[in-house]
């Protein structure tokens, strides 16, 4: 695989009710820059926000990330992975805020996801035919960009939420040599529900009439259209936040951040990624296999995972957090008060803080974080504590035993 990229410094940050924001645009899809032979420069990145494309071969198109920091002096590494339907807009305060002197921020959209897209004017393009968006891609991309972009450093902590923390999970069980720690934020326990192999004798594996790979069969696309307008309109979007949002969150959910999900929809690729993606198979590895190859990393002392839950997620409820506490037990099981599905976005200063504490404790820098600085985080056990989540314990006892 070959990699370009082209960096660009990214603007300084101002003063917005009190707290700090980027000053950065709406995110445009069709945005268009040119690359050059050499990745960024260090020299004109450091101290900076630095906002870059890179090529992928296998990807008819250009992938952007973000990164703060100087990667040329720094111990570790840190990849956020973002949940679906976002980017790297989403962790605009990860990225402003855990860089410094010792710790370099990446930030990466997956391909048909925030900036990353094909060059090809229509999804009809032969140059696009083939590929298939899912979580066997997304992987195989971020072990890519670990590799080539990051360069494949000796401490490389990836952080996720959602379908990222989900994706980050894949890349350590399958590829341990390249992380040394995960922090997991309301980390969706399953993707996809095509199998993963056509001839595994299910009955959805042999009436499934599509697979994902490009280009989208018309019957599948048009039916789809009219839903796809009306699930990527800037009600929905905004109606959708509002439910998985806790009451920390509240004030962060507004038409800067809508307006940065629903322009990527505008791409002429979006609606074959999103049919993509919801035909393409599952991921080869399932959520438990890569639990157990954590967990296994873990006993080694080879790797560390910290869970930072939005207690109030009403998709990604307590029940899972504590069966991959249950699954990993040596996972540092972090719950987040008045937070719902995307803690890194609502409640940024709680995550912040945990995770560079954290940080730093696994690098013999100080002791582990028990309660962040705003008390809205707090380490806690896992243990089973309503009905439902006590019966879920009992039934996980019972396979165990």
């Amino acid at each position: 695989s070959t990699a370009r990229s082209i960096a660009r410094p990214r603007a300084a940050p101002t003063r917005r009710n009190g707290r700090t924001r980027s000053k950065r645009p709406v995110a445009s899809p069709r945005a268009s820059s040119s690359a050059s032979s050499s990745p960024p420069s260090s020299a004109a990145a450091v101290g900076a926000r630095v906002d870059a494309y890179y090529e992928w071969s296998r990807f008819p198109g250009r992938v952007h990330y973000e990164r703060s920091g100087d990667p040329a002096t720094c111990k570790r590494h840190v990849l956020l992975l973002h949940g679906f339907g976002v980017g790297t807009f989403h962790y605009d305060a990860q990225l402003r805020e855990l860089a410094d002197d010792d710790t370099c921020v990446w930030a990466l959209d997956y391909c048909g996801q925030g900036s990353s897209w094909p060059t090809a004017s229509s999804a009809d393009d032969d140059a696009v035919a083939g590929f298939q968006y899912g979580a066997d891609t997304w992987r195989d991309q971020i072990e890519h960009f670990v590799e080539t972009i990051v360069g494949a450093p000796d401490a490389l902590y990836v952080a996720g939420n959602s379908l990222g923390g989900y994706l980050a999970l894949y890349l350590a069980a399958t590829r341990p040599d390249l992380v040394r720690g995960l922090f997991l934020l309301n980390a969706t326990p399953f993707w996809g529900f095509n199998p993963n192999d056509p001839n595994d004798g299910s009955l959805l594996g042999k009436l499934a009439p599509w697979r994902g790979a490009l280009p989208t069969p018309r019957w599948i696309k048009a039916p789809l259209r009219a839903y796809w307008d009306s699930f990527r309109s800037v009600e929905n979007v905004r109606g959708l936040l509002g439910l998985v949002y806790g009451k920390a969150g509240r004030e962060r959910l507004d038409d800067e951040l809508v307006a940065n999900i629903v322009a990527p929809t505008d791409n002429p690729h979006a609606l074959d990624a999103f049919c993509s993606v919801v035909w393409s198979p599952k991921s080869a590895l399932g959520f438990d296999e890569m639990l157990a190859a954590v967990d296994e990393e873990t006993k080694r002392g080879r790797m560390c995972v910290a869970m930072l839950y939005g207690r109030d997620d009403p998709w990604v409820v307590p029940l899972w957090g504590q069966r991959l506490k249950r699954a990993v037990r040596a996972a540092d099981y972090y719950e987040l008060s008045e937070t719902g599905h995307c803690p890194a976005h609502e409640s940024p200063g709680t995550v912040n803080d945990i995770t560079r504490r954290y940080l730093r404790w696994h690098s013999g820098e100080g002791d582990k974080p028990v309660v962040s600085a705003d008390g809205f985080g707090s380490l806690i056990d896992g243990r089973a504590r309503n009905p439902f989540e006590k019966l879920d314990e009992w039934r996980f006892a019972r396979a165990d035993a």
